[in-house]
């Protein structure tokens, strides 16, 4: 090292360097010896001579967004000593909602929603902020934690890049888990409604026993078929009043209505 750094925590001994850190050689007695270290790398970071200069100096480096978590997931963070360990911290935004596991404050990272007991090992509590290619809002992680389940949505990506539908939920093990079912199916009434990058479908549409053909394309003449007017349509048989324009027509006023046989139609008109 450049030069000999004073121990932090005991202010007696020096920071010696070893094969896997730097630690203290204050040490008189059994009774009397600091072990205090500070390791070569954290969390897939190694740390140079400036960075533990830094941090036995001024008891915490600078924050950085690319340390490593065990899952092999990025965070944002700063190392500090705190009651002589070295540990990471967060930047001070919390969400409201404590952690469920635990009853910690859940940090609000960068690219995760982690609880404060992840890195002590005292809490596993770690969600990533997207999911299938949707970012989750600090609200959308706010209802996961209170136990409901976020807004149904149909951007969400697939592995082949098709948009899906589905909320989030946690499952008992806290792990956030898709729930595809957007509405029970109004024609057979045991199937679920769930949406693809094309159509609204029946969950009994391969079903032998309950065979349901129930199907709405997801664009109609032009025009996009929206979750609220399919559960419109599910609920009340129809959609409010919506401006139509065809390719080669005049735009009109209608609305998208089910028949007696759950076929979807378009009605001109208020």
């Amino acid at each position: 090292m450049t030069k000999s750094l004073k121990c932090p925590v005991c202010n007696q001994g020096d920071l010696i360097e070893g094969a896997k850190g730097y630690m203290c050689n204050h040490f008189k007695s059994l009774n009397d010896k600091c072990s205090f270290t500070i390791f070569k790398s954290y969390f897939g970071k190694e740390m140079t001579l400036d960075l533990v200069q830094q941090l036995a100096d001024k008891m915490e480096t600078p924050f950085f967004d690319d340390w490593i978590n065990k899952n092999n997931q990025r965070f944002s963070a700063k190392l500090i000593i705190d009651n002589s360990v070295v540990k990471p911290q967060f930047q001070n935004q919390f969400l409201d909602t404590p952690c469920p596991k635990c009853g910690k404050r859940v940090n609000v990272v960068s690219k995760a929603f982690i609880c404060e007991g992840f890195f002590s090992k005292e809490c596993d509590l770690y969600f990533n902020k997207n999911v299938a290619g949707v970012a989750l809002s600090d609200y959308d992680a706010e209802v996961l934690l209170n136990g409901s389940s976020t807004e149904y949505r149909t951007d969400f990506l697939s592995g082949i890049d098709c948009h899906f539908g589905a909320k989030l939920y946690f499952d008992e093990s806290y792990q956030v888990k898709f729930n595809y079912e957007l509405i029970k199916c109004p024609k057979c009434l045991s199937g679920s409604i769930s949406v693809n990058h094309k159509a609204y479908g029946c969950s009994n549409f391969g079903n032998d026993k309950v065979k349901c053909q129930f199907t709405v394309w997801r664009v109609i003449s032009g025009k996009e078929v929206t979750v609220k007017n399919l559960l419109d349509l599910c609920h009340k048989g129809r959609t409010e009043v919506i401006k139509f324009k065809p390719g080669k027509g005049d735009q009109f006023s209608g609305f998208f209505q089910f028949d007696k046989d759950f076929k979807l139609s378009i009605v001109k008109g208020s």
